[in-house]
């Protein structure tokens, strides 16, 4: 009987403040949307109450892959669970820890049909894309990309469509790309504040809540922000789902 496969998704932790935790809490929503059973995982260890997956989803469990066998241990955790998928959000700087675990345990795991998807978050910032650069340099093609631009800064993604770096990325790893619309700043502050996505402001729990910044407007903004990045993530569910 062959043996399932077991998606592992997980951010690339590189630079931080470009919205990696956003999409990887737009990603989980993704999952309870379609009720899909999600591993849920918070691996950014430097966010320990605010700004990290655990905030928006307090079922996600903590983990420090820094440690000796870090990588190890959430990986065990990921497979020894009965959810399909699981999903992490690394921390900024994980990458050295991160390159050196796929180098020794890849081989083995592939085999035993896992596979992996690594979701990077860029801005129109050259930095974030570099980041991008470095860890499909270390992955290769072991790895599914998926490529999320953040218009929080604009919409000039110049260094990864238009440099001979990204040009050479975007033709060896054939990424998935989807865009992530830039949002009013007061209405995405209050959402990390009260830690809710955009989907999650629209249950009826949140709603009891208290009503987001008191205005009908916002909320219908916030229903715009869920509905988009859930569309743009259902192009990318080949690469999302087992």
């Amino acid at each position: 009987m062959t043996k399932p496969t077991k998606r592992i998704v997980f951010s690339c932790g590189g630079k931080g403040g470009v919205g990696k935790t956003t999409v990887a809490t737009a990603i989980a929503d993704f999952y309870v949307a379609r009720g899909i059973a999600a591993t849920l995982f918070d691996c950014d260890t430097e966010n320990k109450q605010r700004g990290s997956l655990s905030h928006y989803y307090p079922n996600a469990g903590k983990l420090d892959i820094r440690t000796e066998r870090g990588l190890d241990q959430f990986v065990d955790a990921a497979l020894s669970a009965d959810a399909p998928v699981a999903l992490a959000d690394l921390a900024a700087g994980s990458g050295r820890d991160t390159f050196q675990w796929f180098d020794t345990m890849f081989d083995g795991l592939g085999t035993a049909g896992v596979r992996f998807t690594a979701v990077a978050t860029i801005t129109s910032a050259a930095s974030s894309v570099e980041s991008l650069f470095t860890w499909a340099e270390a992955l290769q093609d072991r790895v599914a990309y998926l490529v999320v631009r953040n218009h929080v800064s604009g919409g000039d993604f110049g260094y990864l469509e238009r440099t001979e770096p990204g040009r050479a990325f975007l033709a060896q790893a054939r990424p998935l790309v989807i865009d992530l619309k830039a949002r009013a700043r007061e209405i995405q502050t209050e959402l990390d504040n009260r830690g809710l996505s955009a989907a999650q402001a629209m249950t009826a729990d949140a709603i009891r809540r208290g009503p987001l910044l008191h205005g009908g407007t916002a909320r219908v903004r916030a229903e715009a922000y869920a509905r988009q990045v859930n569309t743009a993530l259902e192009s990318a569910q080949a690469i999302l789902l087992p």
